[in-house]
């Protein structure tokens, strides 16, 4: 069966510059998926996956839109941004000075295992779903995450960027990860298990990106995330989504990921979308893309 698994980091409003503001807001959430995104949804038979970050579930009414959601056939999963759970947690006022953090590289193993085993346990008591999926904030995990991961019972985790490297930001580098699903080493996060009894337990979804954009000219382009073809309809084209998709097709892929973030389809809660026009746009270009990955004969 060939899939594309569609899937949102779940998260608090931004501004247009990736700001936080106290008290938090979460338009995305309460507006965004049960009015824009969900139509979609139905449309393409679309079985989303919700990233959850910590923070959205402290706001009862996204409690009862992603409740609502699972109802329906969506997925939940666990999206560890770890300023907004304990210990340590950081709230109020000051959220709005602290830096986003890549979970496994600015805390400690026991820290990093104390906060997911937080976020698990309140996924579980809010939402009544044990998360098998997980994606790490900046997709800051490594395999010290993956071997948490499998205590916790996870199944699958998506926080690999192939081609993409974090270093320069503290975050992983990604460059030589497959670009396509496999078993997670015990070794490393980006290497495939070359036997069972080397086999981590958890299973690598990659988010979908293949090289350069734009062709010759790519290459002379800085080794930047914007500059890689993602499947992910935040600063794609409809034109390189498709490409993307076909080129999946011909080589007979069967499973891919879609990401982006819930705020990126609200105007001023990211850089992305300004303007009453460009939300129409990401929101024409998702509906398109998903009608083309469906007739190309994926799932989603």
């Amino acid at each position: 069966m060939k899939r594309i698994f569609v899937t949102l980091d779940t998260e608090m409003d931004n501004d247009e510059h990736w700001g936080k503001h106290y008290p938090p807001e979460y338009s995305s959430v309460i507006e965004g998926i049960p009015q824009m995104l969900r139509p979609i949804w139905d449309k393409y038979n679309v079985h989303p996956i919700y990233f959850v970050s910590p923070e959205v579930l402290y706001d009862e009414r996204c409690i009862d839109v992603l409740k609502s959601e699972v109802k329906k056939g969506a997925v939940i999963g666990a999206h560890l941004h770890p300023e907004y759970i304990e210990p340590d947690r950081i709230w109020g006022k000051e959220i709005e000075s602290e830096t986003a953090k890549f979970p496994c590289y600015y805390y400690s193993e026991e820290i990093e295992k104390e906060k997911l085993i937080n976020l698990t346990e309140m996924i579980s008591e809010k939402l009544g779903v044990t998360p098998i999926w997980y994606r790490a904030a900046r997709f800051g995990a490594d395999i010290n995450t993956i071997q948490i991961l499998k205590e916790l019972g996870y199944q699958y985790d998506s926080s690999v960027t192939p081609h993409i490297d974090w270093s320069t930001k503290g975050g992983p580098n990604h460059s030589n990860a497959p670009v396509t699903g496999y078993k997670i080493s015990r070794k490393c996060l980006q290497e495939e298990a070359g036997s069972e009894a080397d086999f981590s337990g958890v299973i690598e979804k990659p988010v979908t990106i293949y090289g350069k954009r734009w062709g010759v000219i790519g290459h002379f382009l800085p080794d930047n995330w914007l500059f890689y073809r993602w499947l992910r309809p935040t600063h794609m084209t409809y034109c390189e989504l498709k490409h993307v998709i076909r080129h999946m097709y011909k080589a007979d892929v069967e499973e891919g990921v879609m990401m982006f973030h819930s705020m990126e389809i609200m105007i001023n809660k990211t850089p992305y979308v300004r303007s009453r026009w460009m939300q129409k746009y990401f929101l024409w270009r998702l509906d398109r893309i998903l009608k083309y990955a469906a007739d190309m004969g994926y799932d989603l």
